[in-house]
């Protein structure tokens, strides 16, 4: 389409979207991308996310909003696999 801006800024994805916590689980991160928990595990493993967007907790997995969304946007990879 002409004239139509694909990028969003970080500020536009956010006030989109739910208020949601610093770490989120694989299902909410799966949520951000359209894809499953499985998915996000994969492109993790794959070095599609960035290697800081996934941490353990607890012993529980969870998944860096704001690495999320920075990869969303484009700003954390110099490639846009998986986006």
């Amino acid at each position: 389409m002409e004239g139509f801006d694909m990028a969003v800024s970080k500020s536009e994805v956010q006030q989109a979207l739910p208020q949601l916590p610093p770490a989120i689980d694989g299902d909410q991160a799966g949520h951000l991308y359209g894809v499953t928990r499985r998915t996000m595990d994969r492109w993790y493993e794959q070095g599609v996310l960035p290697r800081n967007a996934r941490t353990r907790i607890g012993g529980v997995t969870r998944w860096r909003t704001a690495v999320l969304l920075d990869h969303i946007n484009g700003s954390t990879t110099a490639t846009s696999e998986g986006c």
